[in-house]
C-alpha cells in the first residue's frame, strides 16, 4: 500500500485542496498518470500519481484543505484491491442509503471513511462539509491574495531562519555577453523560435559552474548532506499571484538554443498557472534575475532545500578599468547567497568566481 499524499507545488506552498479526484475507488491507476486536482492560493493543477495499483481509499474530500504531507489516498496492488466494488455501483448500506435520500445528498459524490463501504456517519460527514461550505463560501480573490502573501511570508522566514545565509558578490564586464547575444540572437530564434535572453545565458553558466563546483550540488536534509546525483538548476518567475521556480533538468547537458526553449516554455506555463508538480521538483541552485525591472543587484534568500541561490541585476554601462585603462562599458553585478552547513566561503568563492569568468567570457559556454 502507498500513501498519496498533498504534494507541495511551489516555494511558498504549505496547504493546498483537492478540487477533483481523477479516479474512482477501485480504479486502477498507472504511476504518472493524472490521479487528482490541486488547488493552491496560487495554482491549480493536475497530479499524477506516484505509484501504480488501485485507489484503495480515498481519505480526503474535494475542497477540504489540509497541510502539505497530508496522506490524502492510499494505492494498493490487485491483491489488496480485490473486491473493491465496480465503478458504476456504489456500495452502502440500506440506512446510509435512506438518510441520503432524506438529506438530498448524491450518494456517488459520497466517500467511505474506512474500507470501500458507505455508511451513515460517511453520509453525515459529507452533508456537515457541504453545509460549510455554503455558510463559509471560498474567499474572494484578494483574500486569495492575502492569504499568499501570508504563506510567503512564513515560507521565506523559515528558509531565513533555519539555514545560516552568506553572501558574496562580483562585478562582471559584460561587454562580451552583450556581443555574443546580439550574434546569436537571430540563430537561436530561427533553430527554437524563442527570442534569446540574458537569463539563457545565467542559467548556462550556472549550470556549468554547478557541475564543475560538485560540493555547491548539495542540500542540508534531516541534519545531513545530500548530493544530487544531476544538475537541475531552477529559475525563479512571477506568476500569477505569487513566485513560481520552474527545473530544467541536466541543464549542464543542453546547448545554448536548447535550453532557452526549455526556460521560455516553463515561463510561460509558471505564468498561466499550468506548471506540473514535476517541473517544479528538486533542483540544485536557483537563478533570481531581476535586472529587467531596472535592479542593479539584491540578495536573495535561499530556495529550500537548496544551498546556493544566484542573484543577477541589470546590465548597464558603468566606468570600468580594463587592462590599466579607464572605460565605460556593460557592466553586471552578480550576488549569491550560500547555506554555510553545506559550503564554506571558498568553496562558494570558487563556484562565483568560475559563474564570472563565464559570463566574461561567454564563448566557453557555446562553443
Amino acid at each position: 500500500m502507498v500513501d498519496i499524499v498533498m504534494p507541495q507545488l511551489g516555494l511558498t506552498m504549505t496547504e493546498g485542496s483537492v478540487t477533483a479526484w481523477l479516479k474512482k475507488p477501485g480504479e486502477k491507476v498507472e504511476k504518472g498518470e493524472p490521479l487528482f486536482t490541486v488547488e493552491t492560493d496560487k495554482v491549480e493543477m493536475e497530479v499524477e500519481s506516484t505509484a501504480t495499483g488501485y485507489l484503495n481509499e480515498v481519505l480526503v474530500e474535494a475542497g477540504q484543505i489540509v497541510p502539505v504531507g497530508t496522506v490524502i489516498a492510499r494505492v494498493g496492488d490487485g491483491k489488496v484491491a480485490v473486491g473493491v466494488p465496480a465503478l458504476h455501483e456504489t456500495a452502502a448500506s440500506p440506512r446510509a442509503r435512506k438518510l441520503a435520500k432524506e438529506l438530498g445528498v448524491d450518494i456517488t459524490a459520497v466517500r467511505p471513511s474506512r474500507g470501500h463501504r458507505i455508511v451513515e456517519e460517511d453520509i453525515r460527514r459529507h452533508h456537515a462539509e457541504r453545509q460549510h461550505l455554503a455558510v463559509n463560501p471560498q474567499p474572494t480573490p484578494a483574500a486569495r491574495e492575502e492569504t499568499g502573501r501570508k504563506v510567503i511570508a512564513e515560507r521565506l522566514s523559515a528558509s531565513f531562519q533555519q539555514a545560516p545565509h552568506f553572501y558574496l558578490g562580483a562585478e562582471v564586464i559584460a561587454a562580451e555577453l552583450v556581443r555574443l547575444r546580439e550574434k546569436l540572437g537571430s540563430a537561436v530564434l530561427e533553430r527554437a523560435s524563442v527570442k534569446l535572453t540574458y537569463t539563457d545565458f545565467f542559467l548556462m553558466a550556472l549550470a556549468r559552474a554547478l557541475f564543475e563546483h560538485g560540493d555547491m550540488n548539495a542540500s542540508w536534509q534531516a541534519g545531513a548532506l545530500v548530493k544530487n546525483a544531476t544538475v537541475d538548476v531552477g529559475f525563479a518567475v512571477q506568476g500569477a499571484t505569487s513566485l513560481l521556480v520552474p527545473v530544467i533538468r541536466n541543464a549542464d547537458r543542453l546547448q545554448l538554443a536548447d535550453l532557452a526553449k526549455q526556460r521560455a516554455a516553463l515561463a510561460d506555463k509558471a505564468r498561466e498557472g499550468k506548471l506540473t508538480l514535476a517541473e517544479m521538483e528538486g533542483g540544485g541552485a536557483t537563478l533570481s534575475n531581476l535586472g529587467p525591472y531596472g535592479i542593479d543587484w539584491f540578495q536573495a534568500i535561499l530556495n529550500p532545500p537548496q544551498s546556493v541561490i544566484v542573484s543577477t541585476g541589470r546590465i548597464a554601462s558603468r566606468p570600468a578599468v580594463i587592462e590599466g585603462q579607464m572605460t565605460v562599458c556593460p557592466m553586471l553585478t552578480i550576488t549569491a547567497s550560500a547555506d554555510h552547513r553545506v559550503v564554506d566561503g571558498v568553496a562558494a568563492a570558487r563556484f562565483l568566481a568560475r559563474i564570472k569568468e563565464l559570463l566574461e567570457n561567454p564563448y566557453i559556454l557555446v562553443f
